[in-house]
């Protein structure tokens, strides 16, 4: 069974806009109806000019403009690369709980959110240490990742895995704490 590589195999995806979530010391920006159609509109499509954009929502191309810079440099907004993991061929997720023993959580978290096919790393609080979620392109390739990767991290003492079977919300229009 080949290893996962170092690369990652995700083809380029299509550009969408992510609200970012504010930290504390990120300056205060008020978000009007106009500036909620633009994250809008670039959600549908992060790709469409500001010509276009300025067209559909009825107003100067030069306010487009100067509402996504004002909404990028405050961190309110940001344009990002999403993947369609199904059109990308994987069709698994997987919810892990790991717990840890002998090394810190926060690192055993760090070296797991290196591994390509890992989407989310959570250090928590509770029964798990760190919950992650994994993306894989078949049971195999899952088994793979969670036996001779995961598994195999330092630290890491169990794993308790949950197969997605269907996905009703995948709410993926934030932009992660960073």
């Amino acid at each position: 069974m080949p290893k996962p590589s170092a690369e990652p195999t995700h083809p380029v995806p299509e550009a969408a806009a992510v609200p970012v979530p504010r930290k504390r010391a990120a300056r205060a920006v008020t978000i009007d109806d106009l500036d909620e159609r633009i994250i809008a509109a670039l959600r549908e499509d992060g790709r469409i000019s500001n010509r276009d954009l300025a067209r559909n929502l009825n107003v100067n191309e030069a306010t487009i403009r100067s509402r996504i810079r004002r909404l990028e440099e405050s961190k309110t907004m940001r344009l990002v690369a999403m993947v369609d993991l199904s059109v990308a061929g994987y069709d698994f997720i997987s919810a892990v709980g790991v717990q840890v023993r002998g090394r810190a959580a926060a690192d055993v978290a760090r070296d797991i959110a290196q591994i390509p096919d890992v989407l989310t790393v959570i250090v928590a609080i509770g029964t798990q240490d760190i919950e992650i979620q994994v993306a894989a392109r078949n049971l195999d390739a899952l088994s793979d990742t969670l036996t001779n990767v995961v598994a195999n991290v330092r630290g890491v003492a169990r794993l308790t895995p949950g197969l997605a079977m269907r996905i009703l919300k995948y709410d993926s229009q934030w932009v992660p704490f960073s």
